[in-house]
């Protein structure tokens, strides 16, 4: 039971799924001083997700190194911010004279709902259910 457990702790903690807005692009797999991603490009946007195991990357190194991979990716364009955490990043790209996209503005509120709220004893479980607004 345990060797599965970790079996699939493995097997997500390599997972490269594309996010929202990148599903059915390519994927390219790009290593770059000591760091693998898997790039995905949509328009003047990609997306970097880091695929070695780092013991507690810092975002600043990480991102710096995605950025420099999506730009060897594509010749002529250059990273103008990069958001995200150390596993996974989006950046705008501006490539020629086209000037990079401005940084999408994401909600940073969650609506939470407790469900399946119960008491038994001394212990209560329940479900934390949340949403974007």
């Amino acid at each position: 039971m345990r060797a599965l457990l970790v079996l699939l702790l493995l097997t997500l903690a390599a997972c490269d799924a594309a996010g929202p807005g990148f599903r059915g692009a390519e994927a390219v797999s790009r290593d770059y001083d000591g760091s693998r991603f898997t790039l995905r490009f949509n328009g003047p946007l990609a997306e970097a997700i880091r695929t070695s195991p780092e013991w507690l990357p810092k975002f600043d190194v990480i991102a710096r190194r995605a950025a420099l991979a999506a730009q060897a990716e594509r010749p002529g364009c250059t990273v103008a911010w990069v958001q995200g955490d150390p596993a996974m990043m989006v950046m705008g790209l501006a490539c020629g004279d086209a000037p990079a996209p401005k940084i999408p503005q994401r909600s940073r509120v969650l609506l939470c709902e407790l469900v399946d709220w119960r008491t038994v004893g001394d212990w209560t479980t329940g479900a934390l259910d949340c949403a974007r607004l």
